[in-house]
């Protein structure tokens, strides 16, 4: 058990869900529920996870042994192991005090080694990338746009993921999906790109994991209710496969399950079949037009906090948030008692890797530390907002 699992073991589960569940109203049939998104550019692959996409950007573009990837310091370990898989050295740079890129640090860190740039959108707020886009012509580098944080949005016109050379996106942060990532183009052509499907037995596990998950927390109603029987009669034959052919059991991409952790054995493999259906066929309308009613729900009822402050204080036009975003300034006891509340929370970058210090870059260290995040996914309920904002009045003083 790693670092990360033994926290994570010391508190109950969340009670509210931290990622979208499947429900009634996930799935649309009506014509106008794409909305602009990463799958708005030119070119695009559904693979298994954010982290699969990197890796198919960083191989895709040539990055190899020798070469230098600049990541920002503000990061998770899912950044870092694409680039060590191509056995190329991550060169981490600064982020502002407002979570956005510092040009002249990454300009200062650019050498001759330097094969690629990764810039994150954190949280869903786009970045200006207009600098850096002009820096990487200049120079001849890849611009990888980290999109896991920002599956939709605009900026300055411009649909999230079409700056960058190859934009990358997590499904699963915004679709009730198992698994599920997108990586994207608007000039490079991915046909290329080799992938394999999956076994009979994975589409099942993604399947059957979509619906368990919304019946532990409450969805799909009746429905849900009656599947359980399904659920149980699934749960038998799965124990007989794994007794009896256990090599035949595929467990699934640790980024399913919540994990960090890269395998390169599922870098080449497509989204399963449940998941790309959800992917392609959820009312994306209402994804959009939830998570920001639901971020403004969470900026409202926080503004006047004492122990706490917004991270971001508005949400710009076009903007579709991730989370919602709170800069704690004792973090240390609210953090623990939100949890054993069992309050969904966490912190992106808590473990940072350990070449980044206050040396380094002391924003990026305060960001790990200050910074929860609050579910606003559209499958939230409003009863379930209000008591995560009544939690966190009764906790941050």
């Amino acid at each position: 058990m790693n670092a990360e699992a033994r926290h994570n073991a010391r508190y109950p589960n969340a009670i509210v869900p931290m990622s979208p569940v499947l429900s009634s109203a996930t799935l649309s049939l009506r014509k106008n529920k794409r909305q602009t998104s990463i799958l708005s550019c030119q070119y695009s692959r559904e693979v298994t996870s954010g982290r699969a996409a990197i890796a198919l950007a960083l191989e895709n573009s040539g990055v190899q042994k020798g070469d230098e990837v600049l990541i920002p310091a503000f990061h998770c370990e899912s950044m870092i192991s694409p680039a060590r898989w191509r056995e190329a050295t991550p060169v981490f740079f600064r982020v502002t005090s407002k979570a956005e890129i510092d040009l002249d640090d990454i300009t200062r860190k650019i050498t001759p080694r330097t094969k690629a740039i990764i810039v994150t959108h954190y949280f869903g707020f786009l970045q200006d990338l207009s600098g850096i886009r002009a820096l990487c012509d200049e120079k001849g580098i890849v611009l990888i746009e980290d999109c896991a944080h920002a599956f939709f949005g605009t900026r300055d016109g411009k649909p999230v993921g079409s700056i960058g050379d190859y934009a990358i996106a997590s499904s699963m942060k915004f679709f009730p999906c198992y698994d599920g990532g997108i990586l994207a183009s608007n000039s490079v052509p991915l046909n290329t790109i080799n992938l394999t499907g999956f076994s009979t037995l994975f589409h099942l596990k993604s399947f059957f994991n979509i619906i368990e998950r919304a019946i532990s927390f409450g969805r799909l109603g009746w429905f849900g209710r009656a599947l359980k029987a399904l659920i149980s009669f699934k749960q038998l034959i799965w124990g007989y496969i794994k007794k009896k052919r256990p090599q035949h059991v595929s467990q699934g991409p640790s980024a399913s399950d919540g994990g960090y952790g890269f395998e390169s054995s599922w870098v080449h493999s497509s989204t399963s079949k449940p998941s790309s259906f959800i992917v392609n066929n959820a009312d994306q309308k209402r994804i959009v037009e939830a998570r920001r009613k639901n971020y403004l729900r969470y900026l409202e009822a926080l503004k006047g906090l004492q122990g706490a402050t917004p991270l971001f204080d508005n949400l710009p036009e076009g903007y579709v948030p991730l989370v919602f975003p709170l800069y704690v300034k004792n973090p240390i006891q609210p953090f623990e008692s939100l949890k054993q509340k069992a309050v969904p929370i966490w912190r992106f970058g808590e473990y940072l890797d350990p070449a980044v210090d206050e040396t380094l870059d002391p924003n990026s260290v305060d960001f790990s530390n200050h910074v929860f995040q609050f579910p606003c996914h559209q499958e939230l309920k409003e009863e379930e907002i209000d008591w995560i904002i009544q939690q966190i009045k009764e906790t941050i003083q």
